[in-house]
This record gives structure tokens, C-alpha cells and sequence, in this order.
């Protein structure tokens, strides 16, 4: 048998990449959470993490045991959730844009779901502005959005630059205007990135409009176009472009939560929480 708490230590790692920030999410002394791995790792009979710097990265078998070790703490809260008749069980409409789903929603669900089993999470994705009126009108409980003009109540959690974006094998076209793939005329980042245009030496052109992120980012991908993005959501696959490649410097972009008027549910407050967290891990890998 498994030792779950050594699998939550060592889950903890894997989220934050370091011992030392995964001891502060367990709630105990680095050193224990060090014996954890060891025994761990005594037990399975391998290693998990090779030395990095100050960090830690998984090796091959570490990275085989997190999918395992995700499903092994998640039956036991669950189990002891559903037959102690304790922990949350009630349900939260959240909003996100499709881009920040595509970046954040996955690890939000993954802290969350662990913790409480039993509560539902319905998903609604729209621009900033549609979901701020969404939550306003409580049909929407919380919303990770981007901050706007006449937004109230809303809570900073990240401060990213924007960037424009293209495959690492997009060529900028010499003597010719930058191709873009940008979002409906709702989108923020649109017109961030034509008012930087507009204010710059450098030429663009529209080569696809969506309000899906999922129509522009297979564009910028295939290398046909640019895109704007924060800083911490560009994957590996995508490189940033500067003015070398004829795009201008873009400002910073601000996420954070708004809540619907009254008092936050223990259920929204949780999923809030499990929000915050996956941001401000997404700034430390970014840094």
C-alpha cells in the first residue's frame, strides 16, 4: 500500500516545483516532507526527482506515478467525504474566457476537484465584459476575467505583459504588413494591439477575426498569423515576437475575480481559492 500523505507531499511538489513551498502547502517542516519522498521512493523502489537548481523536476517514473497519485487522494476524499457527510456539497457557476480555460482550467479543477468531491462546477466561457454582466445579474457565481473600464469589485490577482505570439516556425514577411489573428471587436487584447499598431512605425493586418480562442490559436500555430497572449500562457510551441519582427511592445493586462452581490458561498470561496493558487503558480513558472 501507498502512504497517502507521502503522495500528497509528493503531489505538492509537483504543483509548486519545490520542496520548499510544497512543505507551506502540506503544512509541514521541509524535512518531513524530504523523509516522505524518500520513503516514497524507498517503497516504489525508484526516484522521482532529480536535483534542478533550487528545484525539482520529476524524472520519467515521477512523472508516470502523478496521474496515479491524483486518483489515489482524490477516492480517498471522496470516500471519506461521501461517508463522513462532511466537506462541501453544493455547486458553482463559474466564468472564464475560452483563453484562460485553455491555460488554467485544467489545473484549477485538478486542486479543486481533490479537496471537494462533491461539488459541481458548471462552466461558462464568454469574453470579460459578458461575464462581469453575468455575475452582476448572479446568474454567474464567480468569474475569472480580465480587468476593464467600469468594473466593480474586482479582485487582482495577476499582472502579466502582453505579448504578440506566433508559431516558432512563423516568418515575419519582409516588406509587408504582420498578419494577425485577433478576437471580436468585444476583445480587449484587439484593441490593445491595434491602438499599439496604430501608435508604431510597423504595419498589420487582419487575417482572421474570432471570438474563439481556439480558431485563432490553431492559426498562430500553423504559423499563418500573430496573436496576443499574457506572458505566462505561452506554451512551449510558441515564441514571442518584439520589434525585431516588426510588432510593437504591448502594456500589462490584469486578471483577477469578481463575485456575485452577497455573500460568497463556502463552495465559491473554495473554487476562488483553488483560482488563486494555479494563478500565482503561473507567475512563479513564468518568472
Amino acid at each position: 500500500m501507498l502512504d497517502t500523505d507521502q503522495l500528497r507531499s509528493f503531489l505538492a511538489i509537483v504543483d509548486t516545483g519545490s520542496f520548499t513551498r510544497a512543505a507551506e502547502r502540506v503544512h509541514k517542516t521541509q524535512s518531513a516532507v524530504s523523509m516522505h519522498i524518500r520513503r516514497l521512493e524507498e517503497r516504489l523502489g525508484c526516484a522521482l526527482f532529480a536535483k534542478q537548481g533550487r528545484g525539482a523536476k520529476l524524472t520519467e517514473d515521477g512523472e508516470r506515478l502523478v496521474d496515479h497519485a491524483r486518483r489515489m487522494i482524490q477516492a480517498e476524499t471522496g470516500a471519506l467525504a461521501a461517508l463522513s457527510r462532511k466537506g462541501l456539497r453544493g455547486s458553482v457557476r463559474l466564468g472564464i474566457p475560452d483563453d484562460y480555460a485553455d491555460a488554467f482550467l485544467a489545473d484549477i479543477l485538478s486542486r479543486f476537484t481533490p479537496r471537494q468531491p462533491l461539488v459541481e462546477v458548471s462552466v461558462v466561457c464568454e469574453c470579460s465584459q459578458d461575464l462581469a454582466a453575468q455575475v452582476a445579474a448572479s446568474t454567474l457565481d464567480l468569474a475569472l476575467i480580465t480587468d476593464h473600464e467600469g468594473l466593480r469589485g474586482f479582485e487582482l490577482i495577476l499582472e502579466q505583459r502582453l505579448v504578440f505570439v506566433a508559431s516558432k516556425r512563423f516568418q515575419p514577411p519582409a516588406d509587408a504588413p504582420i498578419p494577425l489573428a485577433l478576437g471580436a471587436t468585444t476583445c480587449m487584447w484587439r484593441r490593445v494591439a491595434e491602438t499599439a499598431f496604430a501608435n508604431s512605425p510597423f504595419r498589420s493586418r487582419g487575417l482572421v477575426y474570432s471570438k474563439n480562442y481556439s480558431a485563432m490559436s490553431t492559426v498562430a500555430r500553423a504559423g499563418l498569423a500573430a496573436m496576443v497572449l499574457p506572458e505566462c500562457m505561452v506554451g512551449p510551441e510558441l515564441k514571442i515576437l518584439g520589434p525585431e519582427h516588426g510588432v510593437p511592445e504591448l502594456p500589462l493586462t490584469r486578471m483577477g475575480l469578481i463575485h456575485a452581490p452577497g455573500r460568497a458561498t463556502p463552495e465559491t470561496e473554495a473554487l476562488a481559492e483553488a483560482i488563486r493558487e494555479t494563478l500565482d503558480l503561473s507567475e512563479r513558472k513564468a518568472a
